[in-house]
Order: C-alpha cells, then sequence, then structure tokens
C-alpha cells in the first residue's frame, strides 16, 4: 500500500494534547460518577490500603511482574510503529496513558482529597522520572520510523536509508524502562508503605 502525502498528517502527533485529553475523560468519569463509581470499584478504598500497608512484599517478583507489564506496551508500541495503523496506536496509548493517570489522580483525590494527591505523588515515585521520559522518547521514536517507513520514503525515497540509524534509540530506551521497574519493585513499595502510615 503506497501513501499519498494528503493521508498522512503532517507534522508531529499531538502528544501533550492527546495525553491531556485522556487525563480529562478519566479523571471527570471519576468526579462525575464518584456515588456510584467508587462505590462500586474498590480502587484505592480503605480496604485495599489496609491490606497494601501491612503485606509484604516479594521484590523479586514485583520486578519481574512491572518488567513483563511495561514490556509488553514497550514490544507493542514497536511493532505496531512498523504498520500501517502505527501512527493510530501511538495517538490511543497516549490517551489510554493520560486516562490511566486521571482515573488514578481522581479516584485519590475524591476519596482523601490532598492526602489522595500526596499518595498520588508517592505511588508514582521515583520510577515515573524514568518511565515518563521513556515513554516521550519510545512514542516519538515510534512516529518517527512510522513516518520514515511509510511517508518519507514515498515522498522523497530517503526515508528508509536512515533506518539503521534509529534503530540504536529503542536500547536505550528499554535501558531506562529496566531502571524504571527496579525501582518500582524495589525503592517505591518501601516509600509506599511508609506513606501508608498516616492513613
Amino acid at each position: 500500500m503506497k501513501w499519498d502525502k494528503s493521508i498522512v498528517p503532517v507534522g508531529k502527533l499531538p502528544l501533550r494534547f492527546l495525553f491531556v485529553i485522556g487525563f480529562a475523560v478519566g479523571f471527570l468519569i471519576v468526579y462525575w460518577g464518584k456515588g456510584t463509581f467508587l462505590k462500586n470499584m474498590g480502587m484505592l478504598d480503605e480496604d485495599t490500603l489496609y491490606h497494601m500497608k501491612y503485606m509484604a512484599v516479594d521484590n523479586k517478583v514485583l520486578f519481574w511482574y512491572v518488567l513483563c507489564k511495561r514490556g509488553k506496551d514497550f514490544i507493542a508500541l514497536v511493532l505496531m510503529a512498523t504498520t500501517y495503523l502505527g501512527l493510530l496506536f501511538c495517538g490511543g496509548m497516549t490517551v489510554k496513558y493520560g486516562f490511566s493517570l486521571g482515573l488514578f489522580l481522581g479516584t485519590a483525590t475524591c476519596r482523601y482529597g490532598i492526602k489522595g494527591i500526596l499518595l498520588c505523588i508517592v505511588g508514582i515515585f521515583p520510577h515515573y522520572l524514568c518511565y515518563v521520559p521513556a515513554m516521550v522518547m519510545l512514542l516519538q521514536w515510534c512516529e518517527d520510523i512510522y513516518r520514515s517507513i511509510y511517508f518519507y520514503h514515498n515522498i522523497t525515497g530517503q526515508g528508509k536509508k536512515s533506518l539503521p540509524g534509529k534503530l540504536g534509540k529503542p536500547v536505550l530506551i528499554l535501558g531506562v524502562l529496566v531502571l524504571g521497574c527496579v525501582l518500582e519493585a524495589f525503592v517505591n513499595p518501601v516509600l509506599f508503605k511508609g506513606f501508608l502510615q498516616f492513613f
């Protein structure tokens, strides 16, 4: 299939805008439907936090769990970037990440107010210092690869020639994601359980 220049959006995907849209939808779903939504959902309720406060964490098992979870998104994005649905998938994943954060923050805020916001901050620290830049770089790389294969090559004939220079970046991104998994499995549980003592 050969893409026409008019089919593929000109300019970079508005990743920030898509993330904000997803975040707003997730947050507003909780806020507008908090009466029934929070009642029927056990996310961050008092029983859940109580069990999290006193449960024993197997850091090695947790590491492999989060590595598989983050790795699936990494592999899916890389593979989908080489297909015709690459741009759509990147945009959809960006909305999904925003939606998840909005849902998490909205739930914590509606349940616990200011303390819930602090709970969210502790819950994503310090591993999201790795995840956020890694996922931004990955989404941008996926879009660049997609355009190199399906857009720039068909317009100028130069796109595929630049592919070898782009293939090293995912290794760096994967390394940052693995570091984030280490922090999530071995550092965050200590901080999170310590903060839960205030609940």
